[in-house]
């Protein structure tokens, strides 16, 4: 078995969505002050790094994060690379989605864009192309980007178009090592009562 992470790594240093909170860790116990354990406390915004997306996030009254089914986030996957900067509904068809897959968007290989170096990956999806996964009545959409809207517009739609229909929304995978296209995905995120959104550790695993 081969367990790939596909997760951001959280640090103080990482870029961030603009306008949203940075991360922080800040010393609670501590070896040095004489405690008898470490402890933190940290400061992390609810989209911060690789994380899920909850409708309240884009929707007022909208689920919160601890009503989503689990079975969105994990079970088999599929990997689908693309070259363009914009996902239509035409490439996606082409890849034939069935019914309630989990899908995984890779548009980066090369790794080019990632939070330590502070370039966001511009990748999207169209609208149309989130209409098409949403009729599919896919379990979960991934994309290795900080959002699946584009963020020059960011109206907010592709997400309501996604999360509307009950699809699940995972951003900010790094996938520039993933070549294959069927693993097996876990990407649990906290359960964080009451909320629209949260960080999680993805990984995918190959038998």
């Amino acid at each position: 078995m081969k367990i790939i992470d596909i997760s951001q790594e959280i640090r103080s240093d990482m870029t961030v969505y603009p306008g949203d909170p940075a991360f922080h860790s800040h010393p609670s116990s501590s070896f040095k002050r004489g405690d008898m354990c470490e402890v933190s406390e940290l400061t992390i915004g609810s989209h911060c790094g690789t994380h899920v997306d909850a409708p309240l996030h884009m929707i007022p009254g909208g689920a919160t994060l601890e009503s989503m089914p689990l079975d969105c986030f994990i079970g088999p996957c599929r990997v689908l690379t693309f070259s363009a900067s914009v996902i239509t509904e035409k490439m996606l068809i082409e890849h034939d989605i069935a019914q309630g897959e989990r899908i995984l968007l890779r548009t980066d290989p090369q790794g080019e864009y990632t939070a330590r170096n502070g370039r966001f990956n511009p990748a999207v999806m169209s609208m149309r192309a989130a209409q098409y996964l949403a009729e599919r009545c896919v379990k979960l959409v991934g994309i290795d980007s900080p959002t699946v809207e584009n963020m020059e517009i960011c109206d907010g739609e592709i997400h309501r178009t996604l999360l509307q229909a009950g699809v699940a929304i995972l951003e900010g995978l790094c996938l520039e090592h993933v070549t294959g296209e069927r693993y097996f995905l876990s990407a649990l995120p906290l359960s964080l009562t009451g909320e629209n959104g949260a960080p999680c550790r993805a990984v995918l695993i190959e038998e």
